[in-house]
């Protein structure tokens, strides 16, 4: 919850309460506590005090953009329980995204998909990949709410990958069992992509004397 509130500030600006539960979809009971946690660790200040007739709200905003985590103060366990959290919300989005009917899975609209690639990159193809990342992470998050306008969320994970040492880990045990469970789907899906055009035979009519 936390970290959708800051996400959504990020992108959509200073916001109150109501405000961001329209933008999550949520009751704006259930983030009074989420937001006052927010800023009772400095993450998230109160910027404005709005009247509307006799009802007085509050609009919060982060305490800078875009928001990074300081890895020269964090601890390791501390990376791993964000990272984490980051990973479990990306999951829930894309569920929710198999269950939306108005979800694009293929062509140029495409706004639902997920993969793994690994490669082996020099020291210039890395910096390549970072800015690529920074770019495309900068894009949606300047990405404001508004007309003909559609929430997205991208979550992304870089990392080395040195050999193993001993048995494999329970994770990794784990993404075997998923892959084997969907590896007819992704069978078919290739061998569709792969197969070859079908070629047609046209018999010409036979000449009778």
């Amino acid at each position: 919850m936390r970290q959708e509130l800051l996400d959504v500030l990020e992108a959509a600006g200073p916001s109150s309460i109501s405000e961001l539960a329209e933008r999550l979809g949520r009751a704006a009971d259930s983030l009074y506590f989420h937001v006052r946690e927010l800023v009772r660790v400095g993450l998230v200040l109160e910027v404005e005090r709005r009247k509307v007739g006799r009802h007085v709200f509050v609009v919060y905003d982060l305490v800078g953009r875009p928001l990074r985590i300081d890895r020269s103060k964090a601890r390791r366990a501390d990376l791993q329980s964000v990272i984490a959290g980051i990973l479990r919300l990306a999951t829930r989005d894309y569920q929710r995204g198999l269950a939306d009917p108005a979800t694009v899975p293929d062509g140029p609209a495409r706004n639902h998909w997920g993969a793994r690639v690994r490669g082996w990159l020099d020291a210039g193809e890395v910096a390549r990949a970072n800015e690529l990342l920074e770019e495309l992470s900068e894009l949606i998050r300047e990405g404001h709410p508004g007309p003909g306008r559609q929430p997205v969320a991208l979550a992304w994970v870089l990392a080395p990958v040195p050999p193993r040492r001993g048995a494999p880990s329970s994770a990794s045990d784990e993404a075997d069992v998923e892959l084997a469970a969907a590896t007819p789907a992704i069978a078919s899906a290739t061998a569709q992509s792969a197969r070859p055009a079908t070629r047609v035979r046209v018999r010409k009519p036979s000449k009778r004397p």
